[in-house]
């Protein structure tokens, strides 16, 4: 390869413009070799947005598209709008939610400022907007303390720390009520 038929600047472009592509260095060495090293994107989630699915690298950068979440199950799974540009923090609530983290369907981000955190069985742990990694700290220690998590609770709301709010399930409203009902009917 002749280093005069070679525009290594416009090569360079090209071979970064390529998602999976962070970093690259092109060399033309003695004897006309061209030598490439490349730095590729490590991906570390799973963005589900309106045109389909892609995997995001620790920066929020687009790698790949997938066609579906069971290509990387190993990876955790975010949505919602900004969710790319807060991947960081993302990944601290994923390393937090460890103890939970079988239960963990995704992380949803709401208004482009704060997280919500997906479980099974149709439960939500609603985030503040700062100090996120803190209040879901929180939440696991009374989940650990109190099986907060495996009552029938389907929002733990932790928007404002200094005044959680649960928000009961299907099943326990309905005990609340008929235990109601018969205190009601005993006081005759």
């Amino acid at each position: 390869v002749s280093p005069f038929n070679l525009r290594l600047a416009e090569l360079s472009e090209k071979v970064l413009a390529l998602d999976a592509v962070a970093r690259v260095s092109l060399q033309v060495r003695s004897g006309g070799v061209l030598v490439v090293e490349v730095d590729e994107r490590v991906p570390v989630a799973v963005w589900r947005f309106d045109n389909g699915l892609a995997l995001l690298d620790k920066t929020g950068h687009r790698v790949a598209s997938v066609p579906s979440r069971v290509v990387r199950p190993d990876l955790p799974l975010v949505a919602g709008l900004g969710a790319d540009a807060a991947i960081p923090e993302a990944l601290q609530l994923y390393g937090v939610a460890r103890p939970i983290r079988d239960r963990l369907r995704g992380f949803l981000r709401v208004g482009e400022r704060r997280w919500d955190v997906v479980l099974d069985r149709g439960q939500t742990i609603k985030l503040p907007e700062t100090q996120a990694v803190t209040a879901l700290k929180k939440v696991i220690e009374l989940d650990v303390a109190q099986d907060l998590l495996e009552r029938d609770i389907s929002v733990v709301d932790f928007r404002n720390s200094q005044r959680p709010v649960l928000r009961l399930g299907q099943t326990a409203i309905g005990t609340f009520h008929d235990g109601w009902a018969v205190s009601l009917n005993d006081d005759g």
